[in-house]
C-alpha cells in the first residue's frame, strides 16, 4: 500500500537533502541508497532528493524523477513532490 504525505500550508522540516543534478540513473542509485540509510542512522524524519525536472535530458525526458519515484515506492517511503518555492516537481519530501 502506497502511503501518501498531505500537502499542508506550514513549512516542512527537512533534515538533509540530496542533489542528483548531474549523475547517471547508477550514480544516483548508490547515491540515494546510501543517503537514505544514513539518515535512517541519523534517526532524520523527513529528508529531500532533488532529481530536477528533466529539462536539460537527452529528449527532454526525465530519467531520474520516475525511477525514484518507483524505487521509493517499492520500498514503501512515504513521499511528496516538495513545495513550488522548495523544488516543485523536481524535488520530492520523503518521511522516514
Amino acid at each position: 500500500m502506497i502511503k501518501k504525505i498531505k500537502h499542508n500550508k506550514y513549512p516542512q522540516r527537512i533534515d538533509a537533502s540530496l542533489d542528483l543534478h548531474g549523475y547517471t540513473l547508477d550514480e544516483a542509485e548508490f547515491l540515494v541508497r546510501d543517503f537514505l540509510q544514513a539518515a535512517k542512522n541519523k534517526n532524520y524524519h523527513q529528508v529531500r532528493i532533488i532529481t530536477g525536472k528533466g529539462i536539460n535530458s537527452i529528449n527532454g525526458q526525465a530519467r531520474l524523477r520516475p525511477w525514484l519515484e518507483s524505487y521509493l515506492r517499492a520500498l514503501g517511503y512515504s513521499f511528496m513532490t516538495a513545495k513550488i518555492n522548495q523544488g516543485g516537481e523536481g524535488a520530492f519530501d520523503i518521511k522516514l
